[in-house]
């Protein structure tokens, strides 16, 4: 074989060479991908959606940190002062606090392709936040201790004797849904301040966690809850002796919106997670969690349809809330604490 020939072939394989040690090196950076969501779901709900996404991307470690929104929050501001945000995508239950981080520039425009047909009133017009789920707020009830014919049907109904010191809702201030619903009431000319003191009145107990007022209910420590949806629905598929009924009228409805952290240190893995979370395959992962999901062609067994709870939805002035929920929390709290 002649020299030429020779170096010819050493040329060809040290190529080859070269050319699988890239594909390695490459294929070794893919699996080193990494995303962080913060979220306000509960854990069950984000284990099922880590192990959907770590199933089609298996290349991508997702991570999560879970607490009610108000902790939430305070991990992000804590982390913001301290110089660096570690969330890749933030998804929590008040939506309210989008327009906080859309003033303060912390999100990325993300117009993500598995969104193409979601209703656009879900969406930012700047596209740096989207709803990834619905949640509605009811009465949540033992049903030993509540007969059929006492199952509260309005909010006036939780004023009535019978439940006078076994009533409960999550503290607001730890809670994104329940501060929106407070929100809502004291905003409407129906109710005010005035129903709260009521509500107050007649016994209502503040808890820590959206989950621990269903689960008290069930445990018979309270007549009836204000309480989340799909906590109930989760609870009553377990056998919890409770029941769950939507109000006749305003009912509470929360969009549940996601977005990308602006300086993220994961783009690409956080677009595919908050693509995932969109995703039929995502949204289906929502509906066997007994959760609202936002694509309005995907409906969720034994639930109330969107458009009949919308036309029956407690109104509430997203801006109103932003500039008084100081104010508000301190009055929230200097009745009932």
């Amino acid at each position: 074989m002649g020299k030429f020939v020779k170096a010819a072939l050493v040329l060809s394989l040290l190529a080859s060479a070269m050319t699988g040690s890239f594909t390695q090196t490459a294929a070794a950076a893919e699996e080193k991908q990494y995303v962080m969501l913060y979220s306000s779901l509960k854990d069950s709900q984000l284990a099922a959606i880590r192990e959907g996404f770590m199933k089609k991307h298996p290349n991508v470690t997702m991570d999560y940190y879970t607490a009610g929104t108000g902790n939430v929050m305070t991990k992000l501001a804590t982390e913001h002062q301290s110089g660096g945000i570690a969330a890749d995508i933030i998804w929590v239950g008040d939506p309210t606090n989008y327009l906080t981080f859309k003033e303060q520039d912390l999100l990325m425009p993300y117009d993500s392709p598995a969104a193409a047909d979601i209703p656009d009133k879900f969406k930012d017009a700047d596209r740096l936040y989207m709803s990834a789920r619905l949640i509605m707020l009811g009465f949540v009830y033992n049903t030993n201790l509540v007969k059929e014919d006492q199952i509260p049907k309005t909010w006036e109904d939780l004023l009535k004797p019978e439940f006078k010191d076994y009533l409960s809702m999550t503290d607001p201030t730890t809670s994104g849904t329940t501060l929106f619903t407070v929100a809502g009431l004291v905003q409407s000319p129906k109710y005010g301040w005035e129903y709260l003191e009521k509500l107050k009145a007649n016994g209502l107990k503040l808890e820590n966690g959206s989950s621990a007022v269903v689960n008290k209910a069930a445990a018979g420590e309270y007549k009836v809850s204000i309480g989340v949806d799909y906590i109930a629905r989760t609870v009553m598929a377990q056998g919890a002796t409770v029941g769950f009924a939507y109000p006749e009228a305003d009912i509470p409805i929360i969009e549940s919106p996601i977005a990308i952290i602006k300086n993220t240190k994961n783009p690409e893995a956080a677009k595919k997670l908050y693509d995932y979370i969109i995703s039929v395959e995502g949204q289906s992962v929502l509906l066997e969690e007994f959760t609202m999901p936002i694509n309005p062609d995907m409906k969720l067994e034994n639930a109330i349809d969107v458009k009949v709870a919308e036309a029956r939805m407690l109104p509430v002035d997203p801006a109103a809330l932003v500039r008084d929920k100081l104010d508000m929390l301190q009055k929230f709290d200097a009745i009932f604490k």
